[in-house]
């Protein structure tokens, strides 16, 4: 299994996102990092999945 690495920043984005959603429900904050992480996960598996915005 090929791994991923999230840089520093995006940690701390992460961790106030996670913060926020526990401030309301630990529930919804566990799905939010284990989705998150399924969804990363994916990316590597996947790496050329979607669509490509080019013209953008």
């Amino acid at each position: 299994m090929r791994n991923y690495i999230i840089s520093p920043l995006a940690s701390r984005d992460l961790d106030e996102i996670f913060n926020y959603f526990s401030s309301r429900s630990i529930d919804a904050g566990e799905k939010f990092i284990e989705e998150f992480n399924r969804k990363c996960q994916n990316l590597v598996s996947f790496p050329n999945i979607g669509r490509k915005y080019e013209e953008i």
